[in-house]
């Protein structure tokens, strides 16, 4: 399977971007940003609870909590190679698809919890559902450039 010729500057600016992967050493940095960030929530959430201020800094630690987990996802292995490589994609593939069937499913189960429990239950969704059709969005389109570029379609 070889690309097109005039696509190959395409695949070359995807490969770079998808293949970059911090040095194994940062798994610990990551890790360590994770766990202070949720001894941070729980710090915060018991001194700063009716602070004006509790909103940014909650809003702080659940950011590098996020960071902490992207830093340990994209960290290399001590031994990476094609099985790594792969192991990844399908990890990410996986992650995906659980979180867009998650965030699907929420809103039902979140209904059924409310209509128990109260006379007027809410329909309510999450707020985040921009993002994750931005991510599909992404994956769709790379996808679909790809499957060109390699003379697929």
């Amino acid at each position: 399977m070889q690309p097109k010729v005039k696509q190959e500057g395409d695949i070359e600016k995807i490969n770079k971007f998808i293949g970059y992967q911090l040095p194994n050493k940062f798994k610990i940095v990551g890790l360590v940003l994770f766990i202070t960030s949720i001894l941070s929530i729980i710090a915060f959430e018991s001194f700063f609870g009716n602070s004006k201020y509790y909103g940014l800094l909650d809003r702080i630690a659940q950011t590098g909590l996020v960071l902490g987990l992207l830093i340990i996802s994209i960290s290399k292995e001590k031994m990476e190679d094609e099985l790594m490589i792969k192991i990844r994609l399908q990890s990410y593939n996986y992650a995906v698809m659980g979180a867009v069937l998650l965030y699907l499913i929420m809103p039902f189960v979140n209904y059924a919890l409310y209509f128990n429990n109260s006379y007027t239950p809410k329909m309510n969704g999450s707020k985040d559902v921009a993002v994750l059709a931005l991510l599909l969005t992404i994956q769709i389109l790379t996808f679909r450039k790809l499957k060109k570029a390699y003379n697929e379609e």
